[in-house]
Protein backbone atom coordinates (compact mmCIF):
# COMPACT_ATOMS: atom_id res chain seq x y z
CA UNK A 1 0.00 0.00 0.00
CA UNK A 2 1.27 3.48 -0.95
CA UNK A 3 2.10 5.31 2.09
CA UNK A 4 0.98 8.84 2.38
CA UNK A 5 1.74 11.65 4.33
CA UNK A 6 -0.29 12.74 7.18
CA UNK A 7 -0.20 16.44 9.36
CA UNK A 8 -2.27 16.59 12.47
CA UNK A 9 -2.43 20.26 13.74
CA UNK A 10 -3.84 20.83 17.48
CA UNK A 11 -5.23 23.88 18.16
CA UNK A 12 -5.82 23.51 21.78
CA UNK A 13 -8.93 25.31 22.75
CA UNK A 14 -10.55 25.80 19.29
CA UNK A 15 -14.19 25.63 19.65
CA UNK A 16 -17.23 25.29 17.57
CA UNK A 17 -18.20 28.81 18.17
CA UNK A 18 -14.40 30.09 16.64
CA UNK A 19 -15.46 28.28 13.38
CA UNK A 20 -17.63 31.51 11.36
CA UNK A 21 -14.64 33.46 12.41
CA UNK A 22 -11.78 31.04 11.34
CA UNK A 23 -13.33 30.62 7.74
CA UNK A 24 -13.34 34.42 7.58
CA UNK A 25 -9.00 34.25 7.28
CA UNK A 26 -7.24 33.10 4.48
CA UNK A 27 -5.67 29.69 5.13
CA UNK A 28 -8.12 28.42 7.43
CA UNK A 29 -11.32 29.78 5.05
CA UNK A 30 -9.44 27.62 1.70
CA UNK A 31 -8.84 24.91 4.03
CA UNK A 32 -12.28 24.37 5.00
CA UNK A 33 -13.52 25.01 1.91
CA UNK A 34 -12.43 21.45 0.70
CA UNK A 35 -12.59 19.99 3.82
CA UNK A 36 -14.64 16.92 5.63
CA UNK A 37 -15.43 15.86 9.28
CA UNK A 38 -17.74 17.71 12.13
CA UNK A 39 -18.27 20.94 14.03
CA UNK A 40 -19.73 19.53 17.14
CA UNK A 41 -17.15 17.19 18.55
CA UNK A 42 -18.15 15.91 22.32
CA UNK A 43 -15.29 16.19 24.33
CA UNK A 44 -13.95 13.59 26.89
CA UNK A 45 -15.31 14.00 30.83
CA UNK A 46 -13.23 16.03 32.27
CA UNK A 47 -12.94 18.26 29.73
CA UNK A 48 -9.15 18.91 29.87
CA UNK A 49 -5.89 18.81 27.59
CA UNK A 50 -4.22 15.93 28.51
CA UNK A 51 -7.32 13.93 28.80
CA UNK A 52 -8.51 14.84 25.45
CA UNK A 53 -5.51 14.20 23.64
CA UNK A 54 -5.07 10.99 25.19
CA UNK A 55 -8.44 9.93 23.67
CA UNK A 56 -7.47 11.46 20.43
CA UNK A 57 -4.49 9.19 20.43
CA UNK A 58 -6.03 6.13 21.54
CA UNK A 59 -9.84 6.42 20.51
CA UNK A 60 -11.60 5.21 24.41
CA UNK A 61 -12.22 7.86 27.55
CA UNK A 62 -10.16 8.77 30.68
CA UNK A 63 -11.47 5.62 32.48
CA UNK A 64 -9.96 3.33 30.08
CA UNK A 65 -6.75 5.17 28.70
CA UNK A 66 -6.06 6.11 32.50
CA UNK A 67 -4.68 9.84 31.97
CA UNK A 68 -7.92 11.21 34.38
CA UNK A 69 -6.61 14.86 34.92
CA UNK A 70 -4.38 16.62 33.68
CA UNK A 71 -2.08 16.28 36.92
CA UNK A 72 -1.77 13.80 39.45
CA UNK A 73 -3.22 13.72 43.02
CA UNK A 74 -0.49 15.37 44.86
CA UNK A 75 -2.16 18.00 47.18
CA UNK A 76 1.07 18.81 48.93
CA UNK A 77 2.75 19.98 46.30
CA UNK A 78 1.52 23.55 44.74
CA UNK A 79 2.31 22.42 41.43
CA UNK A 80 1.92 18.89 40.87
CA UNK A 81 3.12 16.49 38.34
CA UNK A 82 1.41 16.07 34.92
CA UNK A 83 0.60 13.06 33.00
CA UNK A 84 3.55 13.76 31.17
CA UNK A 85 5.05 9.88 29.92
CA UNK A 86 3.54 7.47 26.86
CA UNK A 87 3.79 4.62 30.05
CA UNK A 88 1.12 6.24 31.63
CA UNK A 89 -1.22 4.94 29.09
CA UNK A 90 -2.87 1.63 29.26
CA UNK A 91 -4.19 1.05 26.16
CA UNK A 92 -2.74 1.10 22.33
CA UNK A 93 -2.35 4.51 20.61
CA UNK A 94 -2.37 5.72 17.20
CA UNK A 95 0.89 6.01 16.95
CA UNK A 96 1.94 2.62 18.23
CA UNK A 97 -0.05 0.87 15.43
CA UNK A 98 1.30 3.49 13.23
CA UNK A 99 4.99 2.26 14.21
CA UNK A 100 3.91 -1.43 13.58
CA UNK A 101 3.05 -0.22 10.40
CA UNK A 102 6.27 1.20 9.40
CA UNK A 103 5.43 4.69 9.52
CA UNK A 104 8.06 7.14 10.91
CA UNK A 105 6.53 9.76 13.27
CA UNK A 106 7.44 13.09 14.45
CA UNK A 107 5.82 14.88 17.24
CA UNK A 108 6.37 18.66 18.57
CA UNK A 109 4.61 18.84 21.92
CA UNK A 110 1.95 16.80 21.49
CA UNK A 111 0.44 15.72 25.36
CA UNK A 112 1.43 12.47 26.86
CA UNK A 113 4.23 11.53 24.66
CA UNK A 114 7.43 11.57 27.04
CA UNK A 115 9.65 8.70 26.60
CA UNK A 116 7.36 7.18 23.86
CA UNK A 117 9.21 4.73 21.97
CA UNK A 118 7.05 4.78 18.75
CA UNK A 119 7.95 8.55 18.09
CA UNK A 120 11.25 8.52 15.90
CA UNK A 121 11.58 12.45 16.41
CA UNK A 122 9.91 13.18 19.48
CA UNK A 123 10.20 16.94 21.29
CA UNK A 124 7.29 16.37 24.31
CA UNK A 125 5.25 18.61 26.26
CA UNK A 126 7.01 18.19 30.23
CA UNK A 127 8.65 20.76 32.12
CA UNK A 128 10.93 21.14 34.77
CA UNK A 129 8.86 20.23 38.08
CA UNK A 130 11.89 20.46 40.69
CA UNK A 131 14.21 23.27 41.86
CA UNK A 132 17.01 20.92 41.05
CA UNK A 133 15.89 19.83 37.03
CA UNK A 134 16.76 22.10 33.97
CA UNK A 135 13.94 21.85 30.95
CA UNK A 136 16.61 21.30 28.45
CA UNK A 137 17.44 18.09 30.27
CA UNK A 138 14.47 16.90 31.43
CA UNK A 139 12.84 17.24 27.74
CA UNK A 140 16.00 15.35 26.56
CA UNK A 141 16.31 12.27 28.36
CA UNK A 142 12.55 11.59 27.57
CA UNK A 143 12.44 12.94 23.61
CA UNK A 144 14.78 12.07 20.78
CA UNK A 145 18.33 14.04 22.12
CA UNK A 146 20.20 14.97 18.89
CA UNK A 147 16.45 16.01 17.17
CA UNK A 148 15.58 18.67 20.10
CA UNK A 149 19.33 19.68 20.57
CA UNK A 150 18.85 20.72 16.46
CA UNK A 151 16.05 22.64 17.76
CA UNK A 152 16.71 24.37 20.29
CA UNK A 153 20.10 25.62 19.02
CA UNK A 154 18.25 27.01 16.27
CA UNK A 155 15.03 28.64 17.57
CA UNK A 156 15.84 28.61 21.16
CA UNK A 157 16.06 32.10 21.11
CA UNK A 158 12.48 32.07 20.25
CA UNK A 159 11.33 30.84 23.63
CA UNK A 160 10.42 32.94 26.76
CA UNK A 161 9.72 30.09 29.34
CA UNK A 162 6.23 28.96 28.54
CA UNK A 163 4.94 31.79 28.01
CA UNK A 164 2.71 32.54 25.00
CA UNK A 165 3.09 33.57 21.81
CA UNK A 166 6.58 33.52 22.20
CA UNK A 167 6.60 29.28 22.76
CA UNK A 168 4.25 28.72 19.98
CA UNK A 169 6.70 30.85 17.96
CA UNK A 170 9.69 28.59 19.12
CA UNK A 171 7.12 25.20 17.98
CA UNK A 172 6.27 26.24 14.68
CA UNK A 173 9.77 27.40 13.23
CA UNK A 174 11.14 24.18 14.93
CA UNK A 175 8.09 22.29 12.56
CA UNK A 176 8.66 23.91 9.52
CA UNK A 177 12.21 23.17 9.90
CA UNK A 178 11.43 19.95 10.75
CA UNK A 179 9.56 19.34 8.09
CA UNK A 180 12.64 19.30 5.93
CA UNK A 181 15.00 17.95 7.97
CA UNK A 182 13.69 15.36 9.61
CA UNK A 183 11.31 13.91 7.09
CA UNK A 184 8.33 11.39 8.17
CA UNK A 185 5.49 10.62 7.35
CA UNK A 186 2.98 11.73 10.58
CA UNK A 187 3.71 15.35 11.46
CA UNK A 188 2.22 16.39 14.43
CA UNK A 189 2.20 19.31 16.66
CA UNK A 190 0.43 21.03 19.45
CA UNK A 191 -0.58 24.50 19.25
CA UNK A 192 -1.50 26.42 22.79
CA UNK A 193 -1.58 30.14 22.08
CA UNK A 194 -5.56 30.38 21.63
CA UNK A 195 -6.02 28.12 25.36
CA UNK A 196 -3.09 30.11 27.05
CA UNK A 197 -4.87 33.64 25.78
CA UNK A 198 -8.46 32.52 27.03
CA UNK A 199 -6.89 31.41 30.11
CA UNK A 200 -5.62 34.75 30.69
CA UNK A 201 -7.51 37.18 29.04
CA UNK A 202 -10.92 35.23 28.21
CA UNK A 203 -12.96 33.92 26.08
CA UNK A 204 -13.64 36.57 23.26
CA UNK A 205 -10.58 38.77 24.62
CA UNK A 206 -8.36 40.94 21.44
CA UNK A 207 -5.72 38.78 23.10
CA UNK A 208 -7.59 35.12 21.54
CA UNK A 209 -8.70 36.57 18.50
CA UNK A 210 -4.77 37.43 17.81
CA UNK A 211 -4.17 34.03 18.86
CA UNK A 212 -6.42 33.19 16.09
CA UNK A 213 -4.86 34.62 13.09
CA UNK A 214 -1.22 33.41 14.40
CA UNK A 215 -2.78 29.73 13.79
CA UNK A 216 -4.35 31.10 10.71
CA UNK A 217 -0.71 31.78 9.57
CA UNK A 218 0.71 28.61 11.15
CA UNK A 219 -1.96 26.72 9.17
CA UNK A 220 -1.27 28.77 5.82
CA UNK A 221 2.44 27.95 6.52
CA UNK A 222 2.27 24.34 6.51
CA UNK A 223 0.11 24.60 2.92
CA UNK A 224 3.34 26.67 1.58
CA UNK A 225 5.55 24.24 2.84
CA UNK A 226 4.12 21.24 1.80
CA UNK A 227 3.32 22.68 -1.58
CA UNK A 228 7.60 23.44 -2.19
CA UNK A 229 8.35 20.28 -0.70
CA UNK A 230 5.91 18.69 -3.85
CA UNK A 231 3.92 16.88 -1.11
CA UNK A 232 1.05 18.31 -0.88
CA UNK A 233 -1.16 16.72 -3.42
CA UNK A 234 -0.39 13.48 -1.19
CA UNK A 235 -0.72 14.85 2.12
CA UNK A 236 -3.76 14.82 4.33
CA UNK A 237 -3.72 17.74 6.95
CA UNK A 238 -5.76 17.51 10.15
CA UNK A 239 -7.04 20.45 12.08
CA UNK A 240 -8.65 19.68 15.45
CA UNK A 241 -9.68 21.24 18.98
CA UNK A 242 -9.45 19.15 22.23
CA UNK A 243 -12.01 21.43 24.09
CA UNK A 244 -14.04 24.28 24.34
CA UNK A 245 -13.99 26.72 27.46
CA UNK A 246 -16.04 29.06 29.69
CA UNK A 247 -15.24 32.75 31.79
CA UNK A 248 -15.84 32.63 35.34
CA UNK A 249 -16.26 34.87 38.10
CA UNK A 250 -15.63 32.74 41.03
CA UNK A 251 -13.30 29.89 42.35
CA UNK A 252 -13.92 26.86 44.83
CA UNK A 253 -11.76 25.51 47.57
CA UNK A 254 -14.07 22.19 49.04
CA UNK A 255 -10.61 21.41 50.73
CA UNK A 256 -11.57 23.96 53.06
CA UNK A 257 -14.79 22.50 53.68
CA UNK A 258 -13.23 19.05 53.79
CA UNK A 259 -10.71 20.50 56.85
CA UNK A 260 -13.68 22.08 58.54
CA UNK A 261 -14.86 18.35 58.27
CA UNK A 262 -11.92 17.08 60.30
CA UNK A 263 -11.08 15.31 57.12
CA UNK A 264 -7.79 16.71 56.21
CA UNK A 265 -5.19 18.91 57.69
CA UNK A 266 -3.65 21.72 56.07
CA UNK A 267 -0.09 22.95 56.18
CA UNK A 268 1.62 26.34 56.64
CA UNK A 269 1.18 27.31 52.94
CA UNK A 270 -2.42 26.00 52.81
CA UNK A 271 -1.60 23.05 50.87
CA UNK A 272 -2.95 19.69 52.04
CA UNK A 273 -0.58 18.31 54.28
CA UNK A 274 -2.45 15.16 55.65
CA UNK A 275 -6.58 13.71 54.64
CA UNK A 276 -8.49 11.05 54.81
CA UNK A 277 -10.47 12.60 52.07
CA UNK A 278 -9.36 15.08 49.49
CA UNK A 279 -10.33 17.86 46.51
CA UNK A 280 -8.58 16.73 43.56
CA UNK A 281 -9.44 19.85 40.63
CA UNK A 282 -10.13 19.43 37.26
CA UNK A 283 -10.62 23.20 36.51
CA UNK A 284 -14.68 23.08 35.82
CA UNK A 285 -15.02 19.45 37.38
CA UNK A 286 -13.27 18.21 40.85
CA UNK A 287 -12.92 14.49 42.01
CA UNK A 288 -13.50 13.67 45.59
CA UNK A 289 -11.16 10.56 46.85
CA UNK A 290 -11.49 9.05 50.57
CA UNK A 291 -11.02 6.19 52.19
CA UNK A 292 -12.86 3.62 52.95
CA UNK A 293 -13.22 5.11 56.65
CA UNK A 294 -15.06 7.89 55.37
CA UNK A 295 -18.54 7.46 54.62
CA UNK A 296 -20.66 9.14 51.28
CA UNK A 297 -23.02 10.84 54.20
CA UNK A 298 -19.98 13.10 55.54
CA UNK A 299 -18.77 13.53 52.56
CA UNK A 300 -21.81 14.99 51.08
CA UNK A 301 -22.65 16.56 54.08
CA UNK A 302 -18.78 18.68 54.12
CA UNK A 303 -19.55 20.15 50.72
CA UNK A 304 -23.14 20.69 50.93
CA UNK A 305 -22.50 24.73 51.48
CA UNK A 306 -21.31 24.75 48.08
CA UNK A 307 -24.17 23.43 46.72
CA UNK A 308 -26.51 25.23 48.30
CA UNK A 309 -24.94 28.20 47.18
CA UNK A 310 -24.80 27.41 43.60
CA UNK A 311 -21.44 26.73 43.16
CA UNK A 312 -21.68 23.69 42.20
CA UNK A 313 -24.06 21.98 39.84
CA UNK A 314 -24.07 18.17 40.33
CA UNK A 315 -22.24 15.80 41.81
CA UNK A 316 -22.18 12.56 40.32
CA UNK A 317 -21.22 9.24 41.94
CA UNK A 318 -18.22 6.52 41.47
CA UNK A 319 -20.41 5.04 38.79
CA UNK A 320 -21.78 7.72 37.25
CA UNK A 321 -18.28 9.08 36.72
CA UNK A 322 -17.57 6.02 35.36
CA UNK A 323 -20.03 5.71 32.71
CA UNK A 324 -19.02 9.15 31.74
CA UNK A 325 -15.57 7.88 30.93
CA UNK A 326 -13.97 9.54 34.43
CA UNK A 327 -11.64 8.33 36.62
CA UNK A 328 -13.43 5.06 38.34
CA UNK A 329 -11.50 5.33 41.15
CA UNK A 330 -13.05 8.39 42.92
CA UNK A 331 -15.96 8.45 45.44
CA UNK A 332 -17.51 11.53 43.88
CA UNK A 333 -17.11 13.81 40.54
CA UNK A 334 -18.68 17.36 41.28
CA UNK A 335 -19.73 19.71 38.40
CA UNK A 336 -19.10 23.22 38.88
CA UNK A 337 -21.76 25.80 38.05
CA UNK A 338 -21.16 28.40 34.69
CA UNK A 339 -18.67 30.49 36.12
CA UNK A 340 -16.80 28.48 38.23
CA UNK A 341 -13.62 27.19 39.35
CA UNK A 342 -12.42 24.33 41.26
CA UNK A 343 -9.63 24.94 43.38
CA UNK A 344 -7.06 22.81 45.17
CA UNK A 345 -5.73 24.52 48.13
CA UNK A 346 -7.16 25.04 51.48
CA UNK A 347 -7.55 28.91 51.75
CA UNK A 348 -9.68 30.88 54.81
CA UNK A 349 -12.74 30.93 52.36
CA UNK A 350 -14.46 28.53 50.35
CA UNK A 351 -15.44 30.62 47.68
CA UNK A 352 -13.10 33.63 46.41
CA UNK A 353 -13.92 35.92 43.59
CA UNK A 354 -11.45 34.58 40.50
CA UNK A 355 -9.71 38.52 40.64
CA UNK A 356 -9.30 38.63 44.47
CA UNK A 357 -8.23 35.24 44.84
CA UNK A 358 -4.48 34.65 46.15
CA UNK A 359 -1.92 34.65 43.59
CA UNK A 360 0.63 31.81 44.09
CA UNK A 361 0.64 30.30 41.12
CA UNK A 362 1.81 32.44 37.79
CA UNK A 363 -1.32 33.47 36.56
CA UNK A 364 -4.51 34.13 37.08
CA UNK A 365 -6.74 32.14 34.85
CA UNK A 366 -10.76 34.08 34.17
CA UNK A 367 -11.33 31.63 31.67
CA UNK A 368 -11.19 27.63 31.81
CA UNK A 369 -12.59 24.30 31.10
CA UNK A 370 -12.90 20.56 32.26
CA UNK A 371 -16.64 21.14 32.68
CA UNK A 372 -18.79 18.24 31.94
CA UNK A 373 -19.44 18.44 27.78
CA UNK A 374 -22.92 17.40 27.96
CA UNK A 375 -24.12 19.99 30.87
CA UNK A 376 -22.68 23.29 28.96
CA UNK A 377 -23.79 24.68 26.03
CA UNK A 378 -21.49 25.62 22.88
CA UNK A 379 -19.16 23.42 24.59
CA UNK A 380 -18.39 21.14 21.62
CA UNK A 381 -15.34 21.29 19.47
CA UNK A 382 -13.95 20.60 15.66
CA UNK A 383 -12.39 17.61 13.68
CA UNK A 384 -11.45 18.67 10.21
CA UNK A 385 -9.36 17.01 7.31
CA UNK A 386 -8.75 17.50 3.73
CA UNK A 387 -6.35 15.97 1.25
CA UNK A 388 -5.66 12.90 -0.39
CA UNK A 389 -7.96 10.28 -0.26
CA UNK A 390 -10.83 12.46 2.02
CA UNK A 391 -14.15 13.31 0.17
CA UNK A 392 -14.76 17.32 0.09
CA UNK A 393 -17.36 19.03 2.45
CA UNK A 394 -19.11 15.95 3.87
CA UNK A 395 -19.61 17.25 7.66
CA UNK A 396 -21.59 15.01 10.41
CA UNK A 397 -23.52 16.40 12.93
CA UNK A 398 -22.25 15.63 15.73
CA UNK A 399 -19.39 13.17 16.87
CA UNK A 400 -17.18 12.09 19.80
CA UNK A 401 -14.07 12.64 20.09
CA UNK A 402 -13.34 9.01 20.79
CA UNK A 403 -14.16 8.53 16.73
CA UNK A 404 -10.38 10.68 15.91
CA UNK A 405 -8.06 8.16 16.74
CA UNK A 406 -9.96 5.29 14.64
CA UNK A 407 -10.47 7.79 11.71
CA UNK A 408 -6.60 8.81 12.24
CA UNK A 409 -5.69 4.94 11.57
CA UNK A 410 -8.36 4.47 8.50
CA UNK A 411 -7.05 7.40 6.57
CA UNK A 412 -3.67 5.40 7.08
CA UNK A 413 -5.04 1.84 5.87
CA UNK A 414 -5.28 1.02 9.76
CA UNK A 415 -7.40 -0.26 11.54
CA UNK A 416 -7.69 0.56 15.86
CA UNK A 417 -9.40 -2.28 17.57
CA UNK A 418 -10.77 -2.43 21.00
CA UNK A 419 -12.12 1.47 20.54
CA UNK A 420 -14.94 3.62 22.43
CA UNK A 421 -15.30 5.16 18.98
CA UNK A 422 -15.33 4.18 15.49
CA UNK A 423 -13.89 5.48 11.85
CA UNK A 424 -15.80 8.02 10.60
CA UNK A 425 -15.12 5.77 7.15
CA UNK A 426 -18.24 8.48 5.23
CA UNK A 427 -15.49 11.31 4.99
CA UNK A 428 -12.93 8.64 3.00
CA UNK A 429 -12.77 7.88 -0.93
CA UNK A 430 -13.08 4.23 -1.24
Amino acid sequence: MEKKYLHILSFDGLSRVDIDKMKELPAFGEFFKGASGCINVKTVYPSLTYCAHTTISTGTYPARHGVINNTRVQPSRLSPDWYWYDRDIKVPTFQSYAKKAGYDILSIFWPVTAGSRDIKYNMPEIFANRKWQSQIWVSMVNGSPYFQYDLNSKFGKLRNGHKEPELDNFSHASFMYALDRYPAHINMVHYIDLDSQRHEYGFNSREAQDAMLRLDKRLGDLVTKLKQKEIYEDSVIVVLGDHSSIDGHTNIYPNKLLERAGLLTKSQDNLVASYKAVCKSADGAAYIYAGQDVSDKDLMEAIEPLISKGAIERVYNREEAQEMGADPSCRFMLEAAVGYFFKDEVEDQALIRVLEAPKRSSKVCINNHGYNPSSKENYETVFLVAGKGIKKNVFLDEMSLTDEGPTLAAILGLEMKGTDGRALVEILEV
